[in-house]
């Protein structure tokens, strides 16, 4: 009987022992050791025999120990329970020589001036448009700079801070400088947005200012594709009808930049340069061109169509188109040639050159045009043709061919007293403004690159289609040089 219960008591032992073997072998969760202070061969020491694959990386940070133990990966700490076999990386603080890039996140310029000027940096600030952050508050490093990022000293670093954006598709339009208080400025929204004009001012530098000298404040909203039209009050009655505004303050006499200002004064459009006192804009009327549909905040003259004086048939809506062709008025065909602007009709002879040539006159009262009394074409002056041994100049003998061209087979032909220059040379040449067809020769002799443009009248006797010579001398010269052609190439 004993022996069966100490066999008994032995098989349940031996069960006991076979249980207690098999739950050791399951796996158990792993606690992760504190590490403070270790340095990494130490941590090593902890971590071994754990039966975790363990792994090392760095952390910058100059104000810690360097080599001592950061913090586990994966936002595990101290105390965290991992499988057996898991991975884990452990991180380690680091030195680098240089300076760490400040988080500036919601400083103002000033706060951010405050932090910089102590770190041996070389820093500027440029404005970024964006809704995102608040206005003047920090937006981010230029040049793939990060926060926290160490940067040797001295490197230069670019500081974006936040601006409101503006409409960048509203624009001066047209200028008018006109006689006496014709003084209008045409504004255009071309964006696909309505404009809330509170938001804006038209400033004025008078005089050649440096500085504003007077602001109009503007108000209402100007809808898509729309025009906004200030007018001094006392202006021509035409001009005043076109008005959307009306204001004494629009005043300027030609050497005065007029400017679009958004609400937190930065400067939108502009036309004229500030601190510039010639009169460059003085006595005509300047209109965008069609090609111009975003703000600049330079000036640039070739930006703009240019009208005569007392010209504002076109206020009050744009595009304008600017004419590519003129000709003359018929009624000038009744002045004598020795008057100003008066005109004869010739049939050609022949020509010296591209500026020069001889003709006959159908006028009984008006003696020929030939010899020493050939013609010289007023406004152009060009490449010489010589003579043996002397070989021509460069487009010389082009522009004489295109000359002989239009004059061989041109069917009315008329030659103009010039208002400015008059009708004869000091070497008694004659002088002239040639018609052919209806057509003014000695413009398309520039517009075809054999001259540069000398015509210049600063009363605008001359004004064709709204136009005055002189501009429409400018205006074929701009194009010969943009198509590179003769003497432009």
């Amino acid at each position: 009987m004993i022996k069966k219960i100490v066999w008994v008591m032995m098989l349940l032992l031996s069960i006991a022992v076979l249980v207690g073997c098999e739950q050791d072998n399951t796996p158990t969760d792993i606690v992760l050791p504190n590490l403070n202070g270790m340095t990494k061969s130490e941590a090593l020491n902890q971590l071994s025999g754990l039966g975790l694959q363990i792994s090392f990386d760095d952390v910058i940070d100059n104000t810690k120990t360097e080599g001592a133990f950061a913090y586990y990966g994966n936002d595990l700490k101290a105390g965290d329970t991992v499988l057996p076999n898991a991975e884990v990386v452990v991180y380690f603080y680091i030195h680098v020589d240089g300076i760490e890039l400040p988080d500036l996140t919601g400083f103002t310029l000033e706060e951010m001036d405050e932090i910089l000027i102590n770190l041996d940096l070389f820093y500027t600030f440029v404005e970024v448009e964006t809704n995102e952050v608040e206005e003047g508050l920090f937006v981010g490093y230029q040049n793939n700079f990060q926060i926290g990022q160490y940067v040797e000293e001295w490197t230069n670093i670019v500081i974006e801070y936040a601006t409101e954006p503006y409409n960048r598709q509203f624009i001066i339009s047209k200028y008018v400088e006109g006689t006496g208080n014709n003084k209008a400025i045409e504004l255009t929204n071309l964006s696909d947005e309505i404009v809330d004009l509170s938001e804006y001012t038209l400033d004025i530098y008078e005089n050649g200012s440096e500085t504003v000298t007077t602001s109009i404040i503007l108000s209402g909203s100007l809808a898509i594709g729309e025009t906004y039209v200030i007018v001094h009050p006392n202006a021509h009655e035409d001009l005043v009808a076109k008005a959307d505004l009306t204001s004494s303050s629009l005043t300027f006499d030609g050497n005065d930049a007029v400017a679009i200002t958004f609400k937190n004064g930065r400067l939108v459009d502009i036309i004229g340069t500030p601190g510039f006192g010639i009169f460059y804009l003085a006595d005509e009327t300047f209109v965008r061109k069609a090609s111009i549909t975003n703000n600049k905040t330079t000036y640039s003259i070739l930006d703009w169509d240019i009208y005569a004086i007392n010209q504002f048939f076109m206020v009050g809506s744009h595009p304008t188109t600017y004419p590519t062709s003129f000709t003359f008025d018929p009624s000038l065909l009744e002045n004598s040639f020795n008057i100003p602007t008066g005109m004869v009709k010739v049939t050609f002879i022949s020509n010296n050159d591209g500026d020069t040539a001889q003709f006959y006159s159908l006028d009984p009262n008006v003696p020929h045009f030939t010899d020493s009394n050939r013609v010289r074409f007023i406004g152009i002056d060009t490449p010489e043709t010589f003579g043996t041994p002397d070989a021509p100049q460069p487009y010389a003998l082009a522009a004489k061919e295109f000359v002989d061209n239009m004059l061989s087979n041109g069917t009315d032909i008329y030659i103009m007293h010039d208002p400015v220059s008059g009708n004869q040379d000091t070497y008694a040449r004659a002088l002239g403004l040639v018609w052919v067809d209806g057509v003014l020769l000695n413009v398309e002799v520039v517009r075809a690159g054999f001259s540069a443009a000398t015509y210049f009248d600063s009363q605008q006797r001359l004004v064709f289609n709204g136009v005055s010579l002189n501009r429409l001398f400018e205006r074929a010269e701009q194009e010969a040089r943009a198509a590179r052609r003769g003497i432009w190439t």
